[in-house]
């Protein structure tokens, strides 16, 4: 019975395959998947091909001054082949996005009357969320091409702005805590905390500022995506000031400007009259529209509804949230770094956010009506209503002093004379103020050798490394009371070799002008051609620093019963070195430079920079490579370079750093200043060579005679034997040979 049951399913088991080979082909085999897990097209191939990839997404570097994309800094992996949650877009790991389940078309309008109010159509967020508490005062987005365009025409067709846009925002993508870095990003951590960790805080402050210029000041934390259409106008501000009391109507104007461009109907209804919207047009200097993302911009008979139709195949970034970029810095972001270095890693790269800030701020009057306006500031200083008082300018000088071993002059570039003296001194009626002091540091390798190996006739050579370091002293000459307006110097500015004169906008001197080195690398441009030179001066009041006030910002009584307190400052400097960092009434402070994390001001008149232009943006790195970058002091370089340089070969000893055994060779004698030279080597070789030769023809010479004096005795020949006997009993060899006695 057990057998008829095996039996029965074999059967119908054989009957099943036989019907489905009879029915249809076999059926193949699933295909493989070409792709790496983790790539998008991984995901895309395992889910059908029809899912696309979601493009607006966080993590990237972002250049909070200009608005622009940076470096990635975050790694997109697809291992999970996520989501949104409508099925339509592939997400990476890292990412989760929120629907925005909206299908209103927002639209209004806004009137910005100052440049310095304006705000970024797509990155506003993101722009005041800098995070940067660098004073109370914000230059997120001023340089980018949108903020410098609203500001120029403003300047020049004395003009405010009205923007109405209509937005569309379809999903909020966000970026995951602790998602796992880019690796390129990531090493260019981890190289600066290596110089953190060797105390080269010089070359860790020129990668950080290296890391800002490729990826950014911030990276997005969250962004929305959708699509954007505005009309951006400039209006003239006599009209603007005409509607002073109902600003509405300006708005309303524009905004009926915006919906006649596309053809709106009832649905979009605006409340103004239409002499106002003729008023508006015929005050109009300027207007742009932007389309930012869906379908392209038609000018001809496009309307909003044939915008909104097609937005969902082409969505872009339309708002941006994040936050600086050393926030990224952690231990779960960089787990293999200990905990003590973090700290310091996260303040170095902050250090370079905040230079970045700071070189790109222009203090000055931003009031376009005040006789003192700047064409260039960015950030009001207070200026716009205030005294004019000239101050004289007593040149500058410094001075080095070197210590240490080494055979280079450190203090060559760091000696500065004072022109009007010929020495390192103010003239008379000047007073020195000590601006800034710092230290220029070297290492020299060296090679020292001496004979070693059999008999002398190597050299055993070895590095060892030579420190020196230079101290320089950086002064100008402040006039102590009166003096006379031609005695000192008309200044043209300051500039380095990686940030422009803002007189001339180069790296250069006006006409008429020359350079005067003062710290690691600004040179002061001064003048005593006081009738050609004057046309292409600047009022100046002064220098301070973050070691040093600046005397003339001194608050002194300046009224009529006493004119002469405002340049009587010798008992001042005297009595206290605790002078305000900052500038006299009616001078503007501007940054000439940063050295060893200290900055160094100077003041000129508020309105000096003004017909200059837009200054561009100044873009890190802000100091020079440090001459010991790449040298490593504990560990000594050997290579073997063929021909032409294409091949180098390392031949460096693990277990011995610092020692080179090297065979010694005729003629050989550059770099080995310790050893001995060429002619020498070779008479001590031939002397050896001679006791040598001395040595083994004694040796032979005893040898010999002592295998002689072991021969046996032999019985003399008889005169009368034949040779045959002779040949028996005597030596063999010459016959003359004479046998020896004992």
């Amino acid at each position: 019975m057990l057998g008829g049951r095996v039996l029965l399913l074999v059967l119908v088991t054989i009957g099943i395959t036989s019907g489905t080979e009879v029915d249809g082909k076999p059926k193949p085999p699933p295909p493989v998947n070409p792709f790496t897990p983790g790539d998008s097209k991984w995901c895309a191939f395992k889910m059908g091909g029809n899912v696309a990839r979601f493009e607006v997404l966080p993590g990237l570097g972002w250049d909070n001054l200009q608005n622009k994309d940076a470096g990635m800094l975050v790694q997109y992996n697809y291992s999970e082949c996520r989501t949104t949650d409508d099925g339509r877009y592939l997400i990476p790991d890292g990412v989760f996005t929120v629907p925005l389940k909206s299908s209103k078309l927002e639209v209004f309008g806004e009137l910005f009357q100052h440049w310095n109010n304006f705000t970024s159509t797509t990155s506003s967020s993101v722009n005041v969320e800098a995070g940067l508490h660098i004073g109370s005062f914000g230059i997120s987005g001023k340089y980018s091409h949108e903020s410098e365009s609203v500001r120029k025409h403003q300047i020049m067709d004395r003009s405010v702005t009205t923007r109405v846009q209509a937005r569309y925002a379809r999903y909020s993508a966000l970026l995951q805590p602790d998602t796992p870095l880019n690796p390129a990003f990531r090493d260019r951590l981890r190289n600066i905390a290596y110089y953190i960790q060797t105390n080269k805080t010089n070359m860790a402050r020129y990668q950080s500022q290296l890391l800002v210029r490729d990826y950014g000041t911030h990276v997005i934390s969250s962004v929305q995506a959708g699509a954007i259409i505005s009309q951006l106008d400039q209006i003239k501000t006599t009209f603007s000031n005409s509607y002073s009391m109902d600003r509405r109507q300006v708005v309303a104007a524009a905004s009926a400007s915006f919906m006649s461009v596309f053809n709106v109907g009832a649905e979009y209804k605006h409340s103004t009259s239409t002499e106002v919207i003729d008023q508006y047009l015929g005050n109009r200097t300027h207007s742009v529209i932007n389309a930012i993302g869906g379908p392209v911009f038609q000018p001809n008979n496009f309307t909003l509804n044939q915008w909104a139709s097609g937005l969902s195949g082409d969505l872009v970034a339309v708002d941006k949230s994040g936050y600086p970029i050393y926030e990224l810095i952690s231990a779960q972001t960089l787990p293999e770094l200990p905990p003590s270095i973090l700290f310091p890693l996260v303040q170095t790269v902050k250090s370079a956010v905040e230079e970045y800030y700071k070189f790109n701020i222009y203090r000055g009057c931003t009031n376009l009506d005040s006789p003192n306006f700047s064409f260039i500031a960015n950030v009001d200083d207070g200026t716009c209503e205030s005294p004019e008082t000239n101050y004289t300018f007593g040149g500058v000088y410094q001075q080095c002093k070197q210590s240490g071993q080494l055979s280079q002059n450190l203090c060559n570039g760091l000696v500065q004379k004072n022109p009007l003296t010929g020495a390192q001194s103010c003239p008379s009626g000047y007073e020195s103020v000590l601006l800034n002091e710092g230290t220029r540091s070297a290492t020299e390798s060296r090679r020292r050798c001496h004979h070693c190996g059999f008999l002398g006739l190597r050299h055993c050579c070895d590095n060892y490394n030579v420190y020196g370091s230079a101290k320089y002293q950086s002064f100008w000459c402040v006039a102590q009371g009166h003096v006379d307006q031609q005695s000192g110097f008309q200044f043209g500015g300051i500039y380095t070799n990686k940030i422009d004169n803002p007189l001339t906008q180069s790296r250069g001197c006006p006409l008429y002008f020359y350079p005067l080195k003062l710290g690691l690398g600004m040179q002061v441009c001064v003048s005593d051609d006081y009738e050609l030179g004057f046309r292409y001066s600047v009022p100046f009041a002064g220098l301070f620093s973050c070691m040093t006030g600046n005397p003339l910002a001194v608050h002194q009584d300046t009224s009529f019963k006493n004119p002469d307190m405002l340049h009587s400052l010798s008992s001042y400097l005297k009595a206290s070195n605790n002078w305000p960092r900052g500038c006299p009434t009616g001078y503007s402070m501007h940054l000439a430079t940063i050295e060893n994390s200290c900055e160094i001001n100077y003041c000129v008149k508020a309105n000096a920079f003004s017909d200059k232009g837009l200054p561009p943006v100044r873009r890190p790195p802000f100091m020079d490579l440090p001459g010991d970058a790449y040298v490593d002091s504990g560990i000594s370089e050997e290579y073997m370079i063929s021909t032409g340089g294409e091949t180098w070969t390392d031949l460096t000893l693990a277990n011995q750093p610092n020692s080179a055994e090297e065979a010694d060779r005729g003629g050989d004698s550059q770099g080995n200043e310790d050893g001995l030279s060429s002619g020498s080597t070779a008479t001590i070789a031939i002397v050896i060579t001679l006791v040598i030769l001395a040595t083994v023809a004694m040796v032979t010479v005893m040898y010999r005679r002592h295998q002689r004096s072991r021969r046996p005795y032999h019985r003399m020949p008889n005169p009368e034997t034949g040779a045959e006997n002779r040949r028996e009993y005597g030596a063999t060899g010459h016959t003359e040979d004479s046998p020896q006695t004992a």
